[in-house]
C-alpha cells in the first residue's frame, strides 16, 4: 500500500510540475506576442504620422507657391488698373471678383450647413457638390498643415523640455555635490572644534603647571636667569646652598619631569645636610685635635718631671692613640669631602645639562605655531632625557 501511494504521489507531483512549466512557457509566449503586436502598432502609427507630415509639407509648399502667385497677380492687376483708363475689361474683372466673392459666401454657407447636418446631399446640384468637395479638400489640407505645424511645435517643445530636464539633472548633481562638500566641511569643523577644546584644556593645564612651578620655585628659592640672543641661549646660575637653577617644560605629558625635579631637590637637600654634618664633625675633630695638641706639651713636661709615674705614661700613650685616630679620621673626612665635592660637581653638571634641555623645550613650545605637534615634541624630548 505504501509503495502504491508513493508512486501515485510522484506521478501527481510530476504532472503538477509539468503543468506549471507549460503554463510558464505559455505566459512567456503570450507576453512576447503581445509585445510584438504593440511594437508593430507603434511602428504603423509612426509611419502614418510620417506620411501625414510629408503630405502636409507638400501641401504647405503648394499653398505658399499659390499665395505667391496670387500676390503677383494682384500686384499686376493693381498696376494695370492704375495705368489703363476705364474700359470694358476692367468692368468684366470687377464682375468676376464680385461673382467670386458671392460664390465664396454661398460655398461657405453650404459648407457650414453640411458640417451642421442641415442639408441633404441629394438635393444639392453637382456644381455645388464639386465646390463643397473642393472646399473640404482645401480645409483638409489647411488642417493637415496646421497639424504638421502643431507637430513641429510639439517636437520643439519636447526638445525644450528635454533640455530643461538635462539642466535640472545638472542642478541636482551640483546640489548633491555641494551637499557632500557641506557635510565634509561640517565634519572638519567638528574636528577643529574638538581640537580647540582639547587645546583649551591643555592651556588650562599648562597654566596650572606653571603656577605650581612658580610656587615650587618660590618655596625652594630658585632663580631663573634667561638671556635671549640671536641663537636661543639660556644662562642658568646655581648656588649650592641657597640658589638652584631650574626650568621645567609645561605640558600634560611631562608629569614625570616634575617628579624628577622634586626628587633631585630632595637629593640636593639630603646632600647639603650630609655635608653640613660632615663639616660639623670635621670642626669638632679639629677642635679636639687642637685641645690634644695643647695637652701634649703639658704631658711631656709632666713626663720629664715624673718619669716614674706609670699613670702618666699610660695617659700619654692614650693621648697619642687619640691623636693618631683623630688624624686618621681627619684624613678620611678630607677624602670623603673631596669625593663628595667631585660627586657634587658631576651631579651639578648633569643637572645643568638637564635644565638647559628643559629650558629649550619650554621656549620651543612657546614658539611653535602648530600646537598639534607639541605633544610629539615633548614625548621625543622626554625619551631623550630618560636616556
Amino acid at each position: 500500500m505504501n509503495s502504491s501511494t508513493t508512486i501515485r504521489y510522484r506521478k501527481s507531483t510530476d504532472g503538477s510540475t509539468s503543468t506549471k512549466i507549460y503554463d510558464q512557457i505559455n505566459t512567456s509566449l503570450t507576453e512576447e506576442y503581445v509585445l510584438g503586436d504593440i511594437a508593430k502598432e507603434a511602428e504603423l502609427r509612426l509611419q502614418q504620422q510620417r506620411e501625414q507630415n510629408r503630405e502636409a509639407r507638400q501641401f504647405r509648399h503648394k499653398e505658399l507657391e499659390k499665395n505667391a502667385r496670387d500676390e503677383d497677380g494682384e500686384d499686376s492687376s493693381i498696376i494695370h488698373f492704375v495705368t489703363s483708363p476705364a474700359s470694358t475689361g476692367s468692368n468684366k474683372n470687377q464682375m468676376i471678383n464680385m461673382n467670386s466673392i458671392i460664390g465664396a459666401n454661398t460655398h461657405s454657407s453650404l459648407l457650414e450647413k453640411f458640417l451642421n447636418g442641415d442639408i441633404d446631399l441629394r438635393s444639392v446640384e453637382q456644381r455645388d457638390l464639386r465646390r463643397l468637395l473642393s472646399e473640404l479638400e482645401s480645409k483638409y489640407k489647411s488642417l493637415m498643415i496646421i497639424n504638421s505645424s502643431m507637430h513641429n511645435e510639439k517636437q520643439a517643445l519636447r526638445y525644450e523640455v528635454d533640455t530643461y530636464k538635462d539642466r535640472l539633472d545638472e542642478y541636482y548633481e551640483t546640489f548633491n555635490h555641494i551637499k557632500r562638500q557641506l557635510k565634509e566641511k561640517c565634519k572638519e569643523f567638528d574636528i577643529q572644534k574638538r581640537t580647540l577644546i582639547d587645546l583649551k584644556e591643555d592651556h588650562k593645564h599648562l597654566k596650572e603647571v606653571l603656577i605650581d612651578c612658580e610656587k615650587l620655585i618660590q618655596e625652594t628659592e630658585m632663580e631663573i636667569c634667561i638671556d635671549e640672543g640671536p641663537k636661543y641661549r639660556s644662562i642658568l646660575s646655581m648656588e649650592f646652598h641657597s640658589q638652584v637653577a631650574f626650568l621645567s617644560s609645561s605640558s600634560p605629558i611631562n608629569q614625570p619631569i616634575d617628579e624628577k625635579v622634586k626628587r633631585i631637590l630632595m637629593e640636593k637637600r639630603e646632600q647639603v645636610e650630609q655635608i653640613n654634618k660632615l663639616k660639623l664633625e670635621l670642626d669638632e675633630a679639629r677642635n679636639q685635635l687642637e685641645i690634644l695638641k695643647q695637652k701634649i706639651p703639658n704631658s711631656i713636661d709632666l713626663h720629664d718631671e715624673n718619669m716614674s709615674n706609670v699613670y702618666d705614661c699610660e695617659q700619654q700613650k692614650q693621648l697619642i692613640r687619640q691623636i693618631t685616630d683623630l688624624n686618621n679620621k681627619l684624613q678620611q673626612l678630607a677624602a670623603d669631602n673631596g669625593s663628595l665635592q667631585q660627586e657634587k660637581i658631576r651631579k651639578y653638571l648633569l643637572k645643568l645639562e638637564h635644565l638647559n634641555c628643559l629650558n629649550f623645550i619650554w621656549f620651543s613650545s612657546e614658539q611653535l605655531n602648530s600646537k598639534k605637534d607639541n605633544r610629539q615634541v615633548y614625548s621625543i624630548l622626554n625619551v631623550e632625557l630618560m636616556m
